[in-house]
C-alpha cells in the first residue's frame, strides 16, 4: 500500500511537471510566431522575434544565480530557517527577474510596431 502511495505522487508530480514544461514550450511558441510576423519584408527585426527565447533565457539566468544564494549564502541550519529562506529566495528572484524583463524590454524591443487586424493597422509606439 505505501509503495502505492508513493508510485502514484512519484507519477502525478512527474506528470504535472511535464504538463507545466508544455504548456511553456507552447505558449513559447506561439509567442515566437506572434513575433515572426509582427514585421514583414525589407523591414523585418529579428530581435523582437528572439525576445521570447530572451525572456526565457534571463529566466535562467536568474534561476541559477537564486540557486547560488540559496546554496551558498542562505545555509539553513535549523527547521525554523526554511520558510524565511523561501522568502528571501522569492524576493531575490523577483527583483532579479524584473529588473532582467525591464532590460530586455528595453533593448530588444522595437521603438514601434504595427498590429495588422485584417485590413486595419495600428502603430503602437514604446516608451522609449
Amino acid at each position: 500500500v505505501i509503495a502505492d502511495n508513493v508510485g502514484d505522487n512519484v507519477g502525478d508530480i512527474a506528470g504535472m511537471g511535464s504538463d507545466l514544461f508544455g504548456s511553456y514550450a507552447e505558449s513559447t511558441c506561439a509567442a515566437l510566431v506572434v513575433g515572426s510576423i509582427s514585421s514583414f519584408g525589407i523591414n523585418h527585426q529579428f530581435t523582437p522575434m528572439c525576445f521570447p527565447l530572451l525572456v526565457s533565457s534571463g529566466g535562467i539566468i536568474v534561476c541559477l544565480v537564486t540557486t547560488l544564494f540559496a546554496t551558498d549564502f542562505f545555509e539553513i541550519k535549523a527547521v525554523k530557517e526554511i520558510e524565511p529562506a523561501l522568502k528571501k529566495q522569492l524576493i531575490i528572484s523577483t527583483v532579479l527577474m524584473t529588473a532582467g524583463v525591464a532590460i530586455i524590454c528595453w533593448l530588444a524591443l522595437p521603438p514601434s510596431f504595427t498590429i495588422f487586424n485584417f485590413g486595419s493597422q495600428k502603430t503602437v509606439k514604446n516608451w522609449q
